[in-house]
C-alpha cells in the first residue's frame, strides 16, 4: 500500500514524533511505501519526507501548516495512488487531511494522542473543529480507552463503528536496561531522578519541583525537554534555591539517558497515553507516575511502578524518597516493568493493514 503519515516526525522530539517514526519503520518493514508530511527540520534528508513550511508564531503556525500541508497532499494524491492518509493529532493535522478527502480515494484516518481530546475538545472555540474533524474521518484511533470514552460524548456520527483502540508501543530492542554510556553517572554523585517531556503546563513540572523542594533526601533532578515554560521553570528553580536541579534541554537520545536514571518520574496533570512511561519501563527503570490518562492500564501500583495523585507534591516526594531509600525495590520494580512491556506493549496495532 501507499501510505502517507501527517504529523510530527523525527528528529522532532516528543511522544507523537516517536510514535510516527516507529510506525513508519513498521510499515516499511511490512513492504508498504510510506510518505511523511511534517514540520520543518534542518536535519531531514529523506526524499519521502515533505516539510510543510510554517510561521512559528501562535495561531499562524497552525494556519500556515494547514495551507502548506494541504498543497503537499494535493501533489502527493496527484502523483501517487494513496491508499491511506494517517494523521497524528486532530488539530491541525487531521483537520487538513479532511480537506483533501474529495480529491482522493484514500482512507482518511487519524490517531488522537491526548491533549487533542483532553484539552482542545474541552475548549469552547476548538470543540466544533474537533467534532467536525472526527465526523469527517473514515476511522479514528485512540491510544487509550480513556481517550475514546471522553471523545464518545462529543456526538460524533457512527462513532462506535469507526473507532479503534491502538495502544502506544515501544521498541524493546532499542529501549533496553543496558547503559550505552555512563556520562550522567560520572558527572553527578547522587542518585538521579529524570523527567523527560515537553515543558508545558499539563506535564505538571511545577509539582515535581515542589516535591524536590520538600525533600530531605539529596538527589539529582534532571529535566529533559523544551517548551514555553522553560524560562519560568528556570526562574522558579533559582528563586526557590532548589539545589541539584538541572534543565538539560531537548534530546533525541532518550534510549541512552533513561537507563542512567535511578528513578523516572511523570508528574502530569493531564495525559493521554505516555510513551515515556513505556520507554522507561522497557529500560527496566522504576517509574513514578501521576494517576492520569491510561496509566492504570500500564502500571500495577507497587508492582512495576508507583502511582500518585496529580497535583500532590507531598505524595510525589514520599514516593521518590521511598524508592531512593529502597534500592532492592527499585531493581525489583524495574524488572517487573520490563516484563510488562515485553508482554503487553511491544507489538504495534495498525488497523488498516
Amino acid at each position: 500500500m501507499n501510505i502517507c503519515i501527517v504529523g510530527q516526525y523525527p528528529p522532532q522530539v516528543g511522544g507523537i514524533a516517536t510514535y510516527t517514526g516507529t510506525l513508519r519503520d513498521k510499515l516499511e518493514a511490512l513492504g508498504h511505501n510510506v510518505f511523511v508530511v511534517t514540520y520543518p527540520s534542518d536535519s531531514i534528508r529523506d526524499e519521502n519526507v515533505f516539510e510543510a513550511r510554517v510561521i512559528n508564531f501562535p495561531v499562524l503556525r497552525a494556519l500556515t501548516f494547514i495551507v502548506s500541508s494541504y498543497l503537499i497532499l494535493r501533489r502527493l494524491t496527484r502523483s501517487y495512488d494513496l491508499d491511506v492518509i494517517h494523521a497524528h493529532y486532530l488539530l491541525p493535522q487531521a483537520l487538513v487531511t479532511t480537506f483533501i478527502k474529495s480529491n482522493t480515494g484514500a482512507r482518511i484516518v487519524a490517531t488522537a494522542h491526548g491533549s487533542d481530546i483532553n484539552i482542545l475538545a474541552q475548549n469552547n472555540l476548538m470543540k466544533p473543529l474537533v467534532k467536525y474533524t472526527l465526523n469527517s474521518l473514515d476511522e479514528i484511533y485512540f491510544v487509550s480507552q480513556n481517550l475514546k470514552d471522553k471523545a464518545s460524548i462529543l456526538g460524533v456520527k457512527n462513532f462506535d463503528e469507526k473507532s479503534y483502540i491502538t495502544p502506544n508501543t515501544v521498541d524493546t530492542d532499542k529501549y533496553t536496561p543496558e547503559q550505552q554510556n555512563n556520562d550522567l553517572k560520572q558527572k553527578y554523585k547522587n542518585e538521579i531522578v529524570i523527567f523527560l517531556g515537553n515543558l508545558v503546563e499539563q506535564k505538571g513540572i511545577k509539582y515535581l519541583l515542589e516535591a524536590k523542594k520538600l525533600s530531605k533526601r539529596d538527589y539529582t533532578l534532571l529535566i529533559y525537554g523544551d517548551g514555553p515554560l522553560k524560562a519560568q521553570i528556570q526562574e522558579y528553580i533559582q528563586e526557590n534555591n532548589i539545589k541539584d536541579t538541572h534543565l538539560m534541554g531537548k534530546t533525541t537520545q532518550a534510549q541512552q539517558i533513561i537507563p542512567q536514571a535511578d528513578i523516572m518520574v511523570i508528574p502530569s496533570i493531564s495525559e493521554g497515553a505516555s510513551i515515556v512511561a513505556l520507554e522507561s519501563m522497557s529500560c527496566a527503570r522504576p517509574l513514578i507516575s501521576t494517576d492520569t490518562g491510561n496509566i492504570r492500564d500500564v502500571i500495577t501500583d507497587n508492582h512495576d511502578g508507583l502511582i500518585v495523585p496529580p497535583r500532590n507534591p507531598e505524595k510525589l516526594c514520599q514516593s521518590i524518597t521511598y524508592l531512593l531509600e529502597n534500592p532492592e525495590k527499585r531493581v525489583e520494580m524495574g524488572l517487573n516493568a520490563r516484563q510488562t512491556i515485553i508482554e503487553k506493549y511491544s507489538n504495534m496495532k495498525i488497523p488498516y493493514i
